[in-house]
């Protein structure tokens, strides 16, 4: 019969491992052999999902061509036979039906050979073996189709194939509430089925940001994060070099690829490229745009811009705008265009890691409006005593208008968060969030970032404090509207870029009034 080939040596190295075969005729899949006898990545994604070894969420990342796709279909595969039956129900996800092809010929290719006697489903997408175990492909784009779709089914293995596709991570999430079994063990098999979600991806994407705070920031490749005690998360890399499968033109082709970001996720999956499908992306130039914080001169107008949230966090921006006069920085002169922008310091509201990382991507502090007002006046006090030593008075710039709701109700006097937050001496004018400001907002992003990089002394620039880590990590990686692809697309974290954008779309007033505050000349 044609099976698996068995992992030669792999038991003895590892411990109790359940071999995926015993009997070899003709070998039909086998993990890529690793260097000098150790375990490949396909050998050690698999060894993470056994019953003894199990880590429950696996990412498998680096280059294109090193079997990422075929590795996930024999993660679920290399269960099959060994005794739960239907109790082994897997699904794997692609973001759109069409991408789905791709799996499902893979599929094809192995399974009947591997196991003679499974059947596939084609109007259902689902895979039945002979023992009883199912494998579905489906697919999920938006969050209202997991409640229409997976709620409340009950799966042992989920697959997402190109994690970094989702823009958030609130499906994969969603999904993780299906990761369930009800089987109980019997003599024959007195293990609990291996609960397991594993995925597969590029560096590269709509998603990276989230993908790679959940595995990547702060790890080491492979090592395992526990929680309660339980083997919780990894990320295995894996590389195009690994694999003798894959035809020399292929890997010559990946070192060609011009656009060196691009070449270095591609080929050597580097999670700091920056992607060149993000609205920015093309004109980020760290070295050009990120500067050492300075001491802002007196003469320069400075304003904070905010961008509100509870349970999502909350973003306030303080920016300097340059009149035109030049001031020495590091003993060189520094003389931005007049209405140049520089973002000199930000408070970014969500809850952190010991070592400052985030804790939660998208995750707010829960914080009332009275105690976000004290907050932001805390850290506008602290940038006072430094960079904006010269200023004693911040001056309101523009707030997401939601602050205001409430403002009507009661002849006025209901409370707001814009009250709350003035009451703590933080205050704020309307934002312009008109029809089609959106796009407006990016196009001066473009027309600020183009003139930075070029140096143009006729157009306003912008650039960016160091000390901005949230908006300088986040604005590299915001993508475009799919439905409005002039637009920055809504997703989450995006709370920065929104607090800039108020900024940016902003015109100051000469002299107004605006729900009880004062503008400024």
């Amino acid at each position: 019969m044609n099976t698996l080939r068995a992992w030669n040596g792999l038991k003895s190295k590892i411990g109790n491992i359940i071999p995926i075969a015993r009997a070899v005729r003709k070998v039909v899949w086998e993990p890529i052999p690793g260097a000098d006898g150790g375990l490949s990545s396909q050998g050690m994604l698999l060894l993470t999902g056994q019953p003894l070894n199990l880590v429950r969420e696996v990412l498998f990342h680096g280059s294109r061509g090193n079997g990422k796709s075929e590795c996930l279909l024999m993660a679920f595969g290399q269960h099959v036979g060994q005794g739960w039956g239907s109790y082994w129900r897997g699904v794997i996800l692609r973001r759109q039906f069409s991408s789905l092809k791709d799996l499902i010929v893979k599929s094809h290719r192995l399974f009947p050979k591997l196991f003679p006697g499974a059947t596939y489903n084609k109007s259902m997408r689902e895979w039945t073996f002979p023992t009883g175990e199912v494998l579905i492909f489906d697919y999920i784009e938006k969050k209202e189709q997991y409640e229409a779709k997976f709620h409340g089914q009950e799966y042992s293995f989920i697959g997402f194939d190109e994690l970094t596709t989702w823009a958030t991570d609130d499906i994969y999430e969603s999904m993780m509430s299906t990761l369930r079994t009800s089987y109980q063990p019997t003599k024959a098999q007195p293990l609990m089925p291996p609960l397991q979600v594993r995925s597969t991806t590029n560096p590269w994407g709509v998603g990276k940001r989230w993908v790679k705070a959940r595995f990547i920031d702060g790890k080491i490749s492979g090592q395992i994060e526990y929680k309660n005690g339980q083997r919780d998360k990894c990320a295995i890399f894996g590389t195009v070099f690994e694999n003798p499968h894959l035809n020399e033109e292929y890997k010559a082709w990946l070192r060609t690829i011009s656009d060196p970001a691009k070449r270095s996720s591609w080929l050597l999956g580097d999670w700091e490229a920056v992607d060149d499908t993000a609205m920015f992306a093309a004109l980020w130039k760290k070295d050009v745009l990120l500067m050492q914080p300075f001491t802002i001169p007196a003469h320069w107008k400075v304003e904070r811009s905010f961008d509100y949230g509870q349970s999502t966090p909350f973003c306030c921006l303080w920016t300097a705008e340059a009149n035109g006069e030049s001031v020495m920085v590091n003993g060189r002169p520094f003389c931005p265009p007049k209405g140049s922008i520089i973002v000199v310091g930000e408070d970014y509201g969500t809850p952190l890691n010991p070592d400052g990382t985030q804790q939660k991507r998208d995750l707010g502090l829960f914080m009332s409006a009275g105690n976000i007002g004290k907050r932001l006046k805390q850290r506008e006090l602290k940038l006072q005593e430094s960079i904006l030593k010269n200023h004693s008075k911040v001056k309101p710039g523009p707030a997401d208008n939601q602050i205001y709701n409430g403002s009507k109700v009661d002849q006025g006097s209901a409370p707001t968060v814009a009250k709350d937050l003035a009451a703590e001496g933080m205050t704020f004018v309307n934002s312009d969030k008109s029809p089609g400001s959106r796009v407006t907002s990016a196009q001066l992003m473009f027309g600020r970032l183009q003139a930075t990089i070029e140096q143009d002394p006729g157009k306003p620039h912008i650039y960016f404090f160091t000390n901005c880590k949230f908006l300088n990590s986040s604005i590299p990686e915001l993508q475009r509207d799919e439905d409005q692809l002039d637009s920055v697309s809504k997703c989450g974290d995006d709370h920065a870029w929104d607090a800039l954008a108020y900024r940016l779309t902003w015109k100051r007033p000469i002299s107004s009034v605006q729900y009880g505050l004062s503008g400024y000349q």
